[in-house]
C-alpha cells in the first residue's frame, strides 16, 4: 500500500488548561472554588491553566469525579498537548 503523500499535522493543540479555563468561565465557576470541589490547591489549578504544570493521573481522577469528563480523556488532551509542543520545537530547531 502506498503511502499518503500528504500527512495532516494541526498547527495548533488545545491544552487542558484552556479546556478547563473555558468550561470553569462557561459555568461561572471561580478557580478557588473548583479547586476545593475537586481536593486539589488553587496554586495547582492556575498553574494548569497557565500551562505551567501538567495533569497527571490523580488530578485527572479527581477532575472526572467533580466535572464528569473521563480522566482518560484529559490524560489524552495532556499528551497531545505536550507531544505537539515537542514537535513545534522540533520544527523550530531545524528551521534555524
Amino acid at each position: 500500500m502506498a503511502e499518503a503523500p500528504y500527512r495532516f499535522e494541526p498547527d495548533y493543540a488545545a491544552s487542558p488548561g484552556e479546556i478547563l479555563e473555558e468550561y470553569l468561565e462557561v459555568r461561572g465557576i471561580p478557580q478557588k472554588e473548583f479547586a476545593q470541589l475537586c481536593g486539589r490547591s488553587p496554586e495547582l489549578i492556575a498553574g494548569i491553566i497557565s500551562e505551567e504544570i501538567p495533569v497527571d493521573a490523580a488530578t485527572a481522577e479527581e477532575f472526572e469525579r467533580t466535572l464528569g469528563l473521563a480522566a482518560h480523556i484529559w490524560l489524552g488532551i495532556e499528551e497531545g498537548y505536550r507531544s505537539h509542543r515537542k514537535r513545534a520545537k522540533a520544527r523550530q530547531e531545524t528551521a534555524a
